[in-house]
């Protein structure tokens, strides 16, 4: 029998990148630290990247040499890292759930077809194709087995976002913006640290910014420097905000869409495409409403 075994010990330090793959080793890490006085740091992958002096494959080595050499760049990882690992864990574990669920109806969906339009025998059935789908969907035990999954998974997403205080403190105050939304965005910004007090880095990874005076989409020849996870999470509060007009979000959705009626009153042509028309106007507003929702949130955040 070996007399002592290695591993981490009380007064030792341990470096590392926060967030990717290695999350789940920095959740038991830091736990375990906690416990028998050691410490586990993190240092964000952008502050990685800019000071990272040897080749990206030895960042084992190049993260011990930015610790000796500037380790203010690193904070202790705390119980509210734990809670941002957490959540991104169970964020993950509903998207799953949720992608088997879409795939199995899918499945579900073209067998109801090929049994209809590839028989011999019966002609085209009464009713709808949709009633079909709905009857097999619900005597399905595997899609009905999935469905109890995804709504499990999201029961344990809501219980563990509601537990947190940027979700309490931020987030549920604000009127369209629940649990599932709110995951969303926490979970992929993670640590509000990483964007060191700049808003329009926050704006740009948001997917909310302006580029050369239009609003960020994907275009040939041009990097998409935005998450999107949290694009898409930031289009679904737009319309939570547009269906609830009488919000404080909704009512600020209103008075930009007013303000750019007022200062284009006409549609106009423009390359073959016409501009300013109510539905290009509405998209519009409700990416300008985003752009200050998410200056408001950078501010209240960084707060916390």
């Amino acid at each position: 029998m070996p007399s002592s075994y290695d591993g981490l010990r009380a007064g030792d330090t341990v470096v590392s990148m926060l967030g990717g793959s290695g999350r789940k080793m920095i959740f038991a890490l830091s736990r375990k630290a906690e416990r028998i006085g050691a410490k586990v740091l993190c240092v964000s992958s952008g502050l990685l990247n800019k000071f990272r002096e040897g080749d990206k494959e030895k960042d084992a080595e190049n993260l011990a040499k930015l610790f000796v050499k500037q380790p203010s760049l690193f904070h202790e990882v705390t119980i509210k890292d734990r809670e941002l690992i957490l959540l991104r864990e169970k964020l993950d574990a509903r998207t799953d759930a949720m992608k088997a669920r879409i795939a199995c109806e899918q499945r579900l969906a073209q067998r109801i077809i090929g049994n209809i339009f590839c028989s011999e025998e019966n002609l085209y059935p009464e009713g709808k194709l949709e009633d079909l789908f709905d009857q097999e969907k619900a005597s399905d035990k595997i899609f009905q087995s999935l469905f109890a999954e995804e709504k499990a998974r999201g029961k344990e997403l809501t219980a563990c976002v509601s537990a947190m205080d940027v979700y309490k403190n931020i987030f549920e105050p604000i009127e369209g913006c629940g649990p599932m939304i709110a995951s969303r965005i926490i979970a992929s910004i993670g640590d509000i640290r990483r964007f060191e007090g700049n808003v329009a880095r926050f704006k740009a990874y948001c997917g909310v910014h302006l580029r050369d005076g239009q609003f960020a989409r994907r275009r040939n020849n041009e990097a998409a420097n935005w998450s999107n996870e949290i694009r898409q999470a930031m289009y679904l509060l737009a319309e939570q905000f547009n269906k609830r007009p009488d919000s404080t979000w909704g009512l600020r959705l209103r008075e930009i869409k007013e303000k750019i009626r007022v200062a284009h009153p006409e549609a106009v042509g423009e390359n073959g495409k016409k501009k300013y028309t109510p539905m290009h106007i509405h998209r519009m507003a409700k990416w300008r409403t985003l752009t200050k929702f998410a200056e408001k949130l950078f501010k209240e955040w960084n707060k916390q």
